[in-house]
């Protein structure tokens, strides 16, 4: 085996250690919101949410109702807001956005990271399709998607209200 080969799967070792053990942090007991966890890392009230809410809803006129919860994933805080939105037009890289500075705008420096999860309003166990809206992002954002869209702080700072 060479050494390059060796060096890949020790890079590639260390790699998923660190994903398996940011993502076991969002497991733990007492972490979640509500879980009893420590007052320094207590999350959110819901005066907090009720800013980000009222901000979600006046973002685009599509959205008919948001909630919002914090937790930790390892150390970061984390904020995920479930949106429901009317129509059946797919949602928009301009919805998105508009809803994902809202988001920003409402929230603290502390939320680290953020989700928004599309939900529709005749259906709410349906979760709606954003790829076509992340995709539409600008190129130097970086978002994760796994039926939501999760950005990090510095990536919601790029957004740009369209225009």
């Amino acid at each position: 085996m060479s050494e390059s080969t060796t060096l890949r799967r020790v890079v590639g070792a260390v790699a998923s250690v660190l994903l398996v053990s940011s993502l076991a942090g969002c497991s733990i007991p007492g972490i979640l919101s509500g879980g009893g966890g420590s007052s320094s890392r207590s999350a959110a009230s819901s005066d907090d949410l009720q800013s980000v809410t009222s901000a979600v809803l006046a973002a685009d006129s599509r959205v008919t109702d948001a909630s919002g919860t914090v937790s930790y994933s390892g150390a970061a805080r984390t904020l995920t807001v479930a949106v429901i939105m009317s129509g059946e037009d797919p949602v928009t890289t301009s919805t998105l956005t508009a809803v994902l500075i809202a988001v920003r705008d409402a929230t603290p420096a502390d939320i680290q990271t953020v989700t928004v999860i599309a939900r529709e309003a005749a259906d709410e166990e349906k979760i709606l399709d954003l790829s076509g809206a992340i995709a539409g992002l600008p190129k130097d954002v970086t978002p994760l998607w796994d039926g939501g869209a999760t950005l990090s702080r510095v990536d919601l700072e790029k957004l740009k209200p369209a225009q």
